[in-house]
């Protein structure tokens, strides 16, 4: 018996472990994502997670983010009978890449993890009210042609009763377009017609450097079409895209434009 009290201590100590960091937020890379490997808080609280939608919430724009300006991501927890909560955030690009800049704006409630790509709550940040919760920070988008990306988030409502069984963990995520409309149009420096067109198109780089490299975006901010020019005057055969609007985007090394161009 003296044999099994000297290896309690042992056995505690790691349970103790797992319920002081959670309470104090997730160690990272539990968010429920590509990037995360799919892990998520039921790593250590006992259960099935339950996918949510429109528990993240965020000031962009319905056109999409614009590289390298800063929104404010808010995170939204529901559960009826809890009073305490914990979560973890992360931003990625659709093959599972971190990106963009998570700031912190309120330290009293959340911090960064998983070497500051994801957000989670503090000891301070679980208490919730009239059973939900919720967390705000500001992201920073990439610059550059990024396209589509994904928000995950795990949510833990908890029972309060200081054991890892009991509690409910929640799964969302929302995808965000790129703002493939807000650059600058430079029509001085390239000409595309007849626009609108059927799908067989000419491209005018008489005016432009002629080794640029051209892509073709769909609205969701999606390549869907892409080329470097060789010559002046080029064609372009873009009949196996579906109709609807499209921007043709153009760079070099002196210059970016881009323009809208119609398929019908």
């Amino acid at each position: 018996m003296k044999r099994l009290y000297a290896y309690l201590p042992l056995l505690v100590l790691p349970v103790v472990f797992v319920l002081i960091s959670s309470s104090s937020g997730s160690p990272g890379g539990y968010s429920g994502s590509t990037g995360d490997s799919g892990l998520n808080c039921t790593g250590c609280h006992i259960g099935t997670a339950q996918n949510v939608s429109g528990w993240i919430t965020s000031n962009i724009p319905s056109i999409g983010y614009a590289g390298g300006q800063t929104y404010t991501i808010t995170v939204n927890g529901s559960h009826a009978s809890s009073s305490k909560f914990g979560f973890e955030l992360t931003a990625e690009d659709l093959l599972g890449n971190k990106v963009g800049t998570f700031i912190i704006t309120n330290t009293q409630q959340t911090k960064l993890v998983n070497q500051n790509k994801s957000v989670t709550h503090t000891s301070q940040g679980t208490a919730g009210s009239g059973g939900s919760k919720s967390w705000s920070v500001n992201w920073t988008a990439p610059a550059g042609s990024t396209g589509q990306i994904r928000f995950n988030a795990a949510v833990n409502a908890t029972n309060s009763n200081g054991g890892t069984g009991g509690d409910v963990v929640y799964l969302t995520n929302v995808i965000v377009n790129p703002d493939v409309t807000g650059v600058e149009e430079l029509t001085q420096n390239f000409a595309i017609y007849p626009n609108p067109s059927i799908g067989v198109v000419n491209f005018d780089a008489s005016k432009a450097d002629q080794s640029q490299q051209v892509n073709v975006y769909n609205t969701n901010g999606q390549v869907v079409y892409n080329f470097t020019l060789v010559n002046s005057l080029n064609t372009l055969d873009l009949t196996h895209l579906p109709k609807g609007v499209y921007f043709v985007k153009s760079s070099a090394d002196q210059f970016a434009g881009a323009t809208k161009l119609v398929i019908r």
